[in-house]
């Protein structure tokens, strides 16, 4: 079981990247699209914030991948790498949440279609999109790697894993007021009505509104 669940992470982790890339490819390609605005275009706090995340993600994932797979070399070494608890339950809880976070993510990237960017996109933003997992959350990808960074903690119970859940999920947070009053910019009346009735990570607004808000978006496609 314990090899089992060593490889599901990199499993995850592979599944991650290859819909990143393929997305990133299949934009460029399709519809000459750059959704990679990470760092790009944007200079004080925003880039530094944007350069730090991008940076933490990429230590992370090595990390895990060292875990992983057993190796005797990490990036951070004692004491972070002293582990708070090893419980089977825990990890099995941390793999459903990393499981969830999966289901946002790709039904996410799905009802994205050509509006998905890594970032802000001030030159070319795409379409505002309300519908699908939009109804319940309004940062569905945001969730995504929340619900991954804690199950990836719950898993392996380091230290580590625990600052880099509670750094991203601050450095998320910010990016997400951040595009919030970006997108209140562009869209006033739309986006400020669609926060008044869809949660910031989640939305348990009754299912009425779903539909009436699914009828609208659905006509609102038609009509463009």
């Amino acid at each position: 079981m314990a090899v089992f669940l060593n490889y599901i992470q990199v499993f995850f982790l592979a599944v991650f990247l290859l819909f990143i890339i393929g997305k990133t490819v299949s934009l460029q390609r399709k519809n000459k699209i750059n959704p990679i605005t990470i760092g790009f275009g944007k200079d004080g706090i925003g880039q530094l914030v944007e350069l730090f995340l991008l940076l933490l993600v990429t230590i992370w994932s090595f990390e895990v991948i060292f875990y992983a797979l057993d190796m005797p070399f990490r990036i951070f070494g004692w004491p972070l790498n002293i582990r708070l608890f090893d419980s089977f339950a825990l990890k099995i809880i941390g793999l459903v949440l990393i499981g969830l976070g999966f289901v946002f993510f790709i039904w996410a990237l799905i009802n994205l279609g050509t509006s998905w960017r890594l970032g802000i996109d001030k030159k070319h933003p795409g379409k505002l999109v309300k519908f699908g997992i939009y109804h319940y959350s309004r940062h569905p990808i945001y969730v995504f790697f929340n619900l991954y960074f804690i199950g990836t903690f719950l898993v392996w119970g380091n230290i580590i894993f625990l600052l880099f859940w509670l750094a991203v999920a601050a450095i998320l947070h910010y990016k997400i007021l951040e595009e919030e009053k970006f997108l209140t910019r562009l869209y006033p009346k739309q986006y400020t009505d669609y926060m008044k009735n869809v949660g910031r990570y989640i939305s348990f607004k009754p299912s009425a509104y779903r539909r009436t808000a699914y009828l609208k978006s659905l006509k609102q496609s038609i009509d463009t």
